[in-house]
């Protein structure tokens, strides 16, 4: 029998070596903690049971770690030296202490208000907050959603979902004052519903636009959302084309968000959907892409041509417009996370 619970499979390292996964999986494992810690220790101690199962993101850090010494990768892996256990444990006690050190930016760039959990002086545990707001609790909510790799596939829906629910919000403060804003994903548009092609015609009329894909160009069964979850529109106070528009979409994993970012832009919908000019395109994502300093992105290269809207940023602005987020948050899953226990 599958075990319904919100979490699996938590002993599973994050597949990819970017220091804002890891730090998502730590604070994860903060969270389902019986006490509600985390140390460098229990990390270590989780890698090193994970020795015989090495993954792409443990030969990712051997790579970097071998550029930064300045070898070629395969002299690297063949030198006895590097390879050794004592080598082995110095590179995961300076990657773990890398990832504490990003950890703790977090809470300088948060804040206390917003960031859930807190240190030891010594900077060797995590520790989740005993008193909780709405705002951490709205943290919890975005760090939940973006562990789609620890969550069953028949629940994902319940992490995704209230994530597009947060990015429609979100979205809706970002607009203008008289933008037309509307969800257009699936199961979630009051608005845009039945087949694609439908929907898609639908929103061809309300942008004043003309969509040249026929129906026989879509499957039979298509009820998606063509790449779209949001889109919004200025109706210019008449009839005529050549109006503002701007589309979005949501993405929940860490894997391949680069592609992602372009679901909802003129490169994939602009040979169908006949406007008068190109839309601007935002991507939703609910993890933390900000550096330590705080001035940059992490995997900035990695980015296509979107406005990106990250936990940070997602945050941020539900604070500065005063979101109701005790409203968009979803309590008894973030409770069910809470009460949920592994070490």
């Amino acid at each position: 029998m599958m075990s319904n619970e919100i979490f699996t499979k938590l002993s599973l390292l994050p597949r990819l070596s970017d220091v804002f996964v890891w730090c998502d999986y730590i604070e994860l494992r903060c969270l389902v903690h019986p006490d509600k810690s985390f140390s460098r220790s229990d990390l270590m101690e989780t890698q090193e049971e994970m020795t015989d199962t090495r993954d792409d993101a443990d030969d990712i850090s051997d790579e970097e770690y071998a550029e930064d010494l300045g070898l070629d990768f395969d002299e690297f892996q063949h030198d006895e030296m590097y390879q050794s256990t004592p080598a082995v444990n110095d590179r995961l006690q300076q990657k773990t202490y890398e990832r504490f050190l990003h950890l703790k930016s977090r809470l300088r760039h948060f804040g206390e208000d917003l960031y859930p959990f807190f240190f030891d002086e010594e900077l060797q545990s995590i520790y989740l907050k005993d008193e909780l707001t709405d705002w951490h609790y709205f943290y919890i909510q975005l760090l939940i959603s973006s562990a789609l790799r620890y969550c069953p596939r028949s629940r994902r829906h319940e992490l995704t979902g209230p994530f597009e629910e947060v990015s429609y919000e979100i979205f809706k403060c970002l607009m203008p004052q008289g933008w037309v804003i509307h969800p257009f994903g699936k199961d979630k548009s009051s608005r845009y519903r039945g087949h694609l092609y439908d929907k898609l015609s639908l929103l061809a009329n309300d942008v004043r636009g003309e969509l040249a894909a026929k129906r026989t160009h879509f499957s039979e069964r298509d009820q998606g959302d063509g790449g779209l979850d949001l889109v919004a529109w200025h109706p210019m106070s008449d009839e005529r084309n050549l109006i503002p528009m701007a589309f979005a979409q949501c993405g929940c994993t860490a894997e391949e968000f680069g592609m992602k970012m372009l679901e909802a832009s003129p490169s994939k919908l602009g040979l169908h959907l006949k406007v008068g000019y190109e839309w601007a395109c935002y991507y939703f994502m609910p993890q933390s892409m900000l550096t330590n300093d705080g001035k940059d992105w992490f995997k900035y290269s990695d980015f296509s041509r979107s406005i990106v809207v990250d936990r940070f940023r997602i945050m941020r602005i539900a604070k500065q417009y005063q979101v109701k987020i005790h409203e968009v948050i979803k309590r008894e899953t973030i409770q069910e996370a809470l009460e949920f226990s592994f070490y």
